[in-house]
């Protein structure tokens, strides 16, 4: 050896720097192999052997470029074993240490992305994105670059609050429960920012709970937006969704939480308590999907400390007054749509949007509904969305229709549907089995024959569940068709079909009863119409009618349509149902409502063989065939109703089909044959007790008696008319009554007294809403004052008179009109309308 020279002769393992390397490697393959807590251990011991920077105070050449490598084999272990604190979820613990190390070491972006992910995953995420900043500076500032990709990903992914950045290897103390993330979410932004402002953002311990009908995706949106938070509840998130027994759920939960099977203690009320001590000390989301009782809820609740709760259910719960309900609605038509797309493709809702919005609109915004229909045309790309809508619209089809690839809508709807109380249950399948989505609490109390009260309650009962919708004004509930539909399969399942038809026939029986309370309002008593033997029903606590004939009925002639509908195997109450609005019918022109009722009514009860039924709705159609100036076909209807009433010796009948035959005979110009049916007519409703129907009859054979020079005896019948009238109190009659006396005296020559009957007459038309009068009376008016000599104010009497005449489908009017302002302009004063 040389002088000066000394060798020191050691072993690997008594030298630090190799036992240093030995344990850093060992560490990494513990890490590799998911082991970080005996990682972080290792590590820990690894470092605790250095003293100071590598080769401190050998100042040579190779001694410094030996120590900057030995001095990066230290901070990587430092990284390592930093990774390995925050896979254990020891993020809080290393932020001091990081931001310490991140000052030594301000360009090294390692250090800052351990930073950011700690300060992320401790809620400091604004702390987080500073870090990030901080970096990106001095990289500028210092060696003109940016932060690299990685680094750019991760605060992409914090802004995001992507729950990838959660520790990727979890210790047993911290639970991730949650189930996959949903896929496409479409729509709910709004609740969305709710959910997670109510979460993150509320005094702790914040508690908010979702409502919505089944299949509206709850669950769904739930899932997304724990999957959004589950970084600010750092030590884990708990998720249930079968409450049957609380207290396996919050042993379930105690075991994740850490605790020992030994330590659970028995019984719910000491395990709730328990788990209130360990979630005072920690930030835990627990997630309760279904509930159905604020029971089920209470025992999962926090005392205080910075855990949250989210909640799932179909109605709103009866939770602490600090509780965050958010309600989940069905989705609105573009986001439903946006569903629907995702399996149908966007050139099929282009080729036709209309069975694309009628898809959307039957499967009533629901996604559960939505997602089975778009996965069953991506499966079937030759399945029109004409077709898929045809199939949909049948309400024996439409549950079966929303079943594809394992998923159910009866499914879903089932779940909602078995927590309900057994009353509530029965209502749902009596309103499917009835199949008309707009229900009253008199509805309801007639399918289930209980007081109106009652009904009501259980109606606000499915309101809550979403089972049936309240509209706006109080008073009326309506039902989707796909629920409808549900009803109806579970009443055939369920219940004996005499119970079903009964509840039915209330219905029915209990819808007359309020028709005959509005025909009287309109008529008078029950005259005018006839009548047959269907039943009458009134639910117990019904209220006495309160309203307005007309005003009523044409709120409800869809409903009524709608039961005319349903009733076709009640052939007495179906004609019934149709001829009900009768009064409506002729006063407001709803000449499409009434034959449409009348045809199907027509079938059902020549099905049935009812003479009666038969008789009646051909003597209305022939009404309305005269009406809208269709006399051909007013006469063959007018003709085979009468002959049934002779058949069967009604003498209503017999005698509202004369005064209209009457009629026609009269526009006929046949006087001598009108006169002979107008006095048979008023003879018969005489007999028949009906004075509103034979004072119509004397009114039209005053106007015959006028046109024979018969003055007096016109008269005479006008009195007794206007009598009647009097006695029957119906406004409607009068104005037709004062209608007859003004045009008595215009044709006598004294156009001064027809012209204030006319006037009274317009006014009552006008207050009771009677189209068909008020078009009749203008063109009245409207000649009297030509003869008046004032073509300008009858020019626009006239003109107002065939505008209403043709949006009524009254042609027989308009035409008289537009042939009277023919004649005006003709005079050469060519007045226009104001």
């Amino acid at each position: 050896m040389h002088d000066n020279v000394y060798r020191l002769e050691a072993a690997e393992d008594d030298i630090d720097a190799f036992i240093f390397l030995r344990m850093y490697d060992q560490a990494c393959l513990l890490a590799d192999k998911r082991e970080h807590a005996q990682a972080a251990r290792t590590l820990a011991a690894a470092l605790k052997l250095w003293r100071g920077a590598a080769l401190s105070g050998l100042d040579s050449e190779a001694f410094v470029a030996e120590a900057a490598i030995w001095n990066e084999r230290r901070l990587a272990a430092v990284e390592a074993r930093v990774d390995a604190d925050l896979a254990l979820g020891r993020h809080r613990e290393v932020i001091a240490e990081l931001q310490h190390l991140s000052d030594q070491h301000p360009l090294k972006e390692r250090f800052c992305a351990q930073l950011m992910i700690a300060l992320y995953r401790s809620q400091r995420g604004s702390e987080a994105l500073q870090a990030f900043s901080d970096l990106e500076r001095r990289l500028r500032e210092e060696l003109g670059t940016d932060p690299s990709p990685a680094l750019r990903d991760l605060r992409l992914q914090i802004l995001r609050q992507d729950s990838a950045l959660e520790p990727a290897h979890l210790a047993v103390d911290v639970p991730r429960q949650l189930p996959a993330r949903p896929g496409l979410l479409a729509g709910r932004d709004g609740e969305m920012r709710l959910i997670v402002e109510g979460l993150t953002e509320r005094a702790n311990p914040p508690l908010v709970v979702l409502t919505g009908p089944a299949g509206v995706g709850k669950t769904e949106l739930c899932l997304e937006a724990a999957h959004r938070v589950a970084g600010r509840f750092s030590d884990g998130q708990l998720y249930a969704d079968d409450f049957g027994d609380p207290g396996e759920v919050l042993a379930g939960f105690l075991a994740a939480l850490g605790v020992a099977a030994e330590e659970v203690p028995e019984g719910a009320g000491a395990r709730a308590a328990l788990l209130r001590s360990i979630l005072a000390v920690r930030q835990v989301l627990i997630v309760l999907d279904g509930v159905t009782d604020p029971e089920q809820v209470r025992p999962f609740l926090p005392g205080h400390g910075g855990s949250a709760v989210l909640v799932t259910g179909a109605s709103p719960l009866a939770l602490p007054r600090d509780a965050l309900t958010v309600t989940v609605p069905p989705l609105a038509p573009p986001a439903a749509r946006t569903m629907l797309a995702a399996g149908a493709g966007r050139q099929r809702m282009q080729d036709d949007p209309a069975a694309a919005n009628r898809i959307v609109r039957l499967c009533a915004g629901l996604p559960v509904a939505l997602d089975i229909v778009a996965a069953k045309l991506a499966a079937r790309p030759h399945l029109t969305l004409q077709r898929l809508a045809e199939r949909l619209s049948d309400p024996e089809r439409i549950l079966g229709e929303l079943r594809h690839g394992g998923k159910s809508i009866t499914r879903t709807l089932m779940r909602g549907y078995q927590t309900l109380p057994a009353e509530a249950r029965s209502l749902i399948r009596r309103i499917g089995f009835l199949g008309i989505p707009e229900v009253t609490a008199a509805t309801a109390a007639a399918l289930a024959d209980i007081p109106v009260d009652s009904a009501e309650e259980l109606l606000e009962e499915l309101a809550e569940t979403r089972f049936v919708t309240s509209l706006p004004d109080g008073e009326r509930y309506h039902c989707h068709e796909l629920l409808l539909g549900f009803g109806g399969a579970r009443a055939r399942v369920e219940d004996d079909d005499r119970d079903l038809n009964a509840a039915v026939g209330r219905v029915f029986s209990g819808w007359l009863a309020l028709t005959d309370a509005a025909h009287a309002s309109m008529r008078g008593k029950d005259h005018s119409i006839p009548r047959g033997t269907a039943p009458r029903y009134r639910p117990a606590g019904a209220r006495a009618w309160n309203g307005e004939g007309a005003a009523w009925f044409e709120a409800n002639l869809d409903n009524n349509l709608a039961l005319v509908r349903r009733a076709v195997d009640f052939p007495e109450t179906c004609w019934e149902l149709a001829i009900a609005p009768l009064a409506l019918y002729e006063a407001g022109a709803r000449f499409d409502l009434w034959l449409e009722s009348h045809q199907i009514a027509l079938a059902g009860v020549r099905k049935a063989g009812n003479l009666r039924g038969q008789a009646v709705l051909m003597y209305s159609l022939g009404y309305r065939a005269l009406l809208v100036g269709d006399y051909p076909g007013a006469a063959y209807h007018l003709e085979a109703a009468l002959a049934i009433f002779r058949r069967l010796n009604d003498d209503h009948g017999r005698g509202l089909t004369l005064r209209l035959i009457g009629d026609l005979q009269r526009v006929n110009q046949a006087p001598a044959t009108a006169r002979e049916i107008y006095e048979e007519a008023a003879t018969a409703l005489r007999l028949s007790g009906d004075g509103l129907a034979e004072a119509d009859a004397l009114v039209g054979l005053a106007a015959v008696l006028h046109g024979t020079g018969e003055a007096a005896a016109a008269q005479a019948c006008l009195d007794r008319a206007i009598a009647l009238c009097r006695d029957a109190g119906s406004l409607r009659s009068e104005a037709r009554i004062r209608r007859a006396v003004a045009m008595h005296a215009a044709r006598a020559g004294t156009p001064e007294k027809a012209y204030p009957q006319l006037i009274q007459a317009l006014e009552i038309a006008v207050h009771i809403g009677d189209r068909v009068a008020q078009s009749d009376i203008l063109l009245d008016l409207g000649t009297t004052r030509i003869l008046l000599g004032d073509p300008i104010a009858a020019y626009d009497d006239l003109a107002t008179a065939e505008e209403i005449a043709r949006a009524s489908g009254m042609a027989r009017t308009a035409s008289r009109a537009k042939l009277a302002r023919a004649f005006i302009n003709g005079t050469g004063l060519t007045p226009q309308p104001t």
